[in-house]
């Protein structure tokens, strides 16, 4: 038993000595780096600019990048896909940010 708790001390002593790295390691969110409005069911000033009834879709723009949130008809936020020629690109926002994006053979030009 003496061992055990020996072992139980050790580790939260390391532990208690490396938490400053970790916190050293974590990514810190600079209010510049926020998007006004994404990942909102219905951003503020953003207008629908989907063409289908079924989902909405709303645009972002930040450092040169497009970015564009498809909602559902609900509201719902799908999913953020960074608008990138010739790439597939997504932030890990809404229900389907864990699943693989489905893109149909000539929808990357539109």
């Amino acid at each position: 038993m003496k061992s055990f708790s020996g072992i139980v001390i050790g580790v939260a002593m390391m532990a208690a000595g490396l938490s400053p790295l970790a916190k050293a390691t974590e990514p810190s969110l600079s209010p510049a780096d926020v998007i006004e409005g994404m990942g909102e069911r219905i951003p503020a000033g953003k207008e629908n600019v989907s063409l289908s009834p079924l989902f909405k879709a709303y645009v972002f723009e930040k450092a040169g990048l497009k970015f564009v949130q498809i909602n559902s008809a609900r509201d719902d936020v799908i999913t953020v896909i960074v608008v990138t020629p010739g790439a597939e690109s997504r932030l890990p926002i809404g229900s389907a940010a864990d699943q693989p994006l489905p893109v149909l053979k000539g929808d990357a030009a539109s």
